[in-house]
This record gives C-alpha cells, structure tokens and sequence, in this order.
C-alpha cells in the first residue's frame, strides 16, 4: 500500500512540475511538492516521502533529458531531506501533526535544496546570476515551505487523519 501511495503521490509532483517549463517550474512547483512530500512523510512514514521523491524524480527526469542527472538528485534529494527532518523534528506526536514542526521542517528543506538547486543553475548556465533573482527565488522558496508544512498539517489533521 506504501508504494501505491507513493506513487500516486509521485506522480502528483509530476503532473506540477510538467506543467511549467523548467527552471520556472520552481517558483510554482516548491509548494505542490513539499505538500505532497509532506502527506506522503504523514500517511506512511520516512519511506513513503523518500519512494514519493524517487518516483517524482524518475518522472521529472523522464522528460527533461538535458538535466535528468540534476532533476533526479535534487528530486530525490528533497523527498530524503523532508523524511529525514521531519522524523529529526518529530512533526507527528501521537497520530497528530505538529504544524510548526511542520512548517520548520518545510522551510528548512526547500531552503537546503533551493540553495543547493540555484547553485548548481546558475553554475551550470542554466539560469542567469542576477543577485535580485535569486534573492527572489530564495524567498519565494521559503515562503512556499513555509506554507506547504502549514498546508500539509492542515489537510492531515482535517482530512486524512481518520484515515490513518
């Protein structure tokens, strides 16, 4: 059953990211992944956000050939860093969702891979370095983990907990 809600939740990622041309993807897509990374973390544990970053990742590399080395390290990399921190943070204390654990895990783990990910663009000449962008991206980066790790306990504790 993990892997089948992986999956599906993989495939979630997917369809947000396929939707906009990367590296624009990002600036859309960091709220839609995180969430559902989140959900995955929530529903099924450390394994579930780490498959639900492996399938999204070999999805997402999948279509984009020129970069699939890079969309499949950041794309897995994320679904790791999410588990991980959320576990370290413990964001589900009996049964339930501890949002502003949630939301520090979030943010923490789309600034870590947003920094890394702008990096390795920009040294790649993927995108342009202009300081006032990545300052944007940086921040719209944190803002969308932030509100994913509120998203994501909301939608649990509203809607999926029962289910549990």
């Amino acid at each position: 059953m993990n892997l089948v809600l992986s999956s599906l939740f993989g495939v979630i990622i997917f369809i947000g990211k396929a939707m906009i041309a990367p590296p624009y993807d990002k600036v859309v897509s960091i709220f839609i992944q995180a969430t559902v990374l989140n959900l995955a973390y929530l529903a099924t544990g450390l394994n579930g956000s780490v498959l639900t970053g492996l399938v999204s990742a070999l999805l997402t590399a999948s279509v984009r050939p020129a970069t699939a080395l890079v969309t499949f390290t950041f794309s897995a990399l994320y679904g790791v860093l999410v588990g991980t921190l959320n576990r370290l943070l413990r964001v589900i204390v009996d049964g339930h969702a501890v949002k502003p654990r949630l939301v520090a895990s979030s943010t923490a783990s789309s600034f870590i891979v947003g920094s890394l990910s702008a990096y390795v663009s920009i040294s790649m000449g993927l995108i342009p370095y202009s300081e006032v962008l990545v300052a944007a991206m940086m921040l719209l980066g944190l803002a969308q983990g932030a509100a994913s790790g509120y998203m994501s306990g909301y939608i649990w504790e509203k809607y999926l907990i029962k289910y549990s």
